[in-house]
């Protein structure tokens, strides 16, 4: 109530100076993080003057912050179609469509924001949009091999929220981070992860350039080889297509889980043969050139990788007993005993350099 001028009666101020003060309430309430009450003085406000767009506005806000995406999409709409130039509207109306995850029509609103009012606001946050609606497409597990130029081992990616991404290799797992740019055509990812046993306060490794789509295929990767540069085309040996889900091999598992212990390790003793490179594992050294380095690097991957597939076939235990009949390490069961497929497997272990000369035969005849 306010007095008249030159004294008298108190009277009610006007319905209009009653919804501002409503309103300032609300921006009150909003800025102390009472969104609820916010709400209540903002919609006290719209009863008394519903054309009020900043009002509409500003509850379309604080009905987000309240968890009420629904809401706040009405008022922002209801906002945009009172003021059509007042570019808040719009920026509102997009927050609350990501809220709902209508990508895009949020994309859309952006756009029409920028139209009206161009400026970096709707700009920053068409970029949001479609970062958050390709994050959302790849969040979950994939599952790919990567080009034998690459080590030909399958790798499994979990793409997390908060752009965190595990990822996992030979049986070792490690988290890092990620972010997207979907400006960019192809998109951008970039994967960063720390540096096993790195000593305190040494910077991380600089983050992978990926390139990235999704379609009816699965989640197309391509990452650099050789030069860190970013491709530019799905193509190449950086190249993975990576498929949903874990990858369970059902059938071979069955027909593994059907076979006897001695069965198990005969075929385990043929499947290592198989594995195993046809030359010596050689260690790098720093006389070695880049061309000599890379060789031996990646003969060394393409080695663990196949005996980490032949351990996930048939188990720690199947495996260590083959390898142990090879190498002299354990006595020889006897299915393997003076049979030619372990014969073979010690001759290959030997090429390797992963045989003392003489030391598996002489264990056998032992």
């Amino acid at each position: 109530a306010v007095r008249r001028p030159g004294g008298g009666a108190a009277v009610a101020p006007g319905p209009m100076a009653e919804a501002a003060a409503l309103k300032e309430e609300g921006n009150a309430k909003f800025k102390a993080g009472q969104f609820a009450a916010a709400v209540e003085a903002y919609t006290k406000s719209l009863e008394l003057d519903p054309a009020q767009h900043l009002c509409l506005s500003n509850r379309s806000a604080a009905y987000l912050k309240d968890g009420a995406a629904a809401e706040a999409l009405r008022d922002a709409e209801r906002c945009v179609e009172l003021s059509p130039g007042f570019a808040k509207g719009y920026s509102r109306q997009a927050a609350a469509l990501q809220e709902l995850r209508r990508w895009d029509e949020a994309a859309k609103v952006c756009e029409r924001g920028m139209a009206a009012a161009p400026d970096d606001v709707h700009q920053k946050m068409l970029k949001e949009v479609r970062n958050r609606a390709f994050q959302e497409k790849i969040q979950g597990v994939w599952r790919g091999t990567v080009s034998k130029d690459l080590g030909g081992y399958d790798q499994e990616m979990e793409f997390m929220a908060a752009g965190k991404v595990r990822i996992e290799v030979l049986g070792r797992s490690v988290i890092g981070d990620y972010w997207l740019d979907c400006d960019q055509d192809p998109h951008h990812l970039n994967v960063q992860v720390p540096m096993p046993e790195a000593p305190p306060g040494m910077p991380p490794p600089p983050p992978v350039p990926y390139i990235v789509r999704v379609d009816d295929a699965g989640l197309h990767m391509c990452c650099p080889f050789m030069v860190m540069d970013r491709p530019t085309s799905f193509s190449g040996e950086g190249y993975c297509l990576m498929h949903r889900g874990n990858k369970v091999d059902s059938d071979e598992a069955e027909k593994i889980s059907r076979l006897s212990e001695d069965e198990k390790l005969l075929q385990c003793v043929l499947d290592l043969t198989e594995a195993l490179p046809d030359m010596k594992l050689e260690e790098v050294k720093p006389a070695d050139s880049q061309e000599a380095t890379r060789e031996k690097l990646m003969l060394q991957v393409r080695f663990e990788t196949s005996m980490f597939a032949v351990e996930k076939k048939f188990g720690e235990e199947i495996m260590r007993k083959s390898l142990g009949a090879a190498k002299g390490d354990t006595g020889v069961p006897a299915c393997l005993a003076k049979t030619p497929e372990l014969k073979r497997l010690r001759e290959k272990l030997s090429v390797c350099g992963l045989l003392e000369e003489g030391k598996g035969a002489a264990t056998e005849q032992a």
